[in-house]
């Protein structure tokens, strides 16, 4: 049984113009074909993090996305989200983006292999349709570019 992860949001959501939960038009999961060990993994991020030296997200409706290298040391992590959920991840960026983990499941061979590539976006955007219709399916094609098998996300 999934998360429901935008109901608990929308309860705990500081007061602001109440958030309108949306459901895609068409479902967005896939069946697990290859075993996790065998498996290219990528990490998808809500929490809009970057590379200190990719460009920052800004507006608070920002649809870019960032690729960020899977090598935990690539470099710094920052988190441009909005977001008061709690000043632990800005300090760790692991805590949401854990990308030394996933590369430890590889090394134990738990993990089949990394895509070069994790993906960040800005969650808590409200513009639904452009997000199902424009996001996704860029975030879609990115994963099926690096062939990855299963695509973990971590919501902010």
């Amino acid at each position: 049984m999934p998360f429901e992860y935008l109901p608990i949001m929308v309860q705990n959501s500081a007061p602001k113009p109440p958030r309108v939960l949306a459901k895609p038009s068409q479902v967005g999961w896939s069946p697990v074909t290859t075993a996790v060990s065998q498996s290219r993994v990528a990490l998808l991020s809500s929490a809009a993090l970057r590379l200190a030296s990719q460009q920052p997200f800004i507006p608070r409706e920002d649809l870019s996305y960032r690729r960020v290298p899977s090598d935990p040391n690539s470099g710094a992590i920052v988190i441009d989200h909005h977001s008061g959920i709690g000043t632990g991840p800005k300090q760790d960026a692991e805590i949401v983006f854990p990308r030394a983990a996933l590369a430890a499941l590889v090394e134990k061979r738990i993990v089949g292999a990394l895509s070069a590539f994790h993906f960040s976006f800005m969650g808590g955007v409200r513009r639904h349709q452009e997000i199902e219709n424009v996001l996704a399916p860029a975030l879609a094609d990115e994963l099926a570019a690096a062939q990855v098998d299963l695509a973990l996300l971590v919501p902010y």
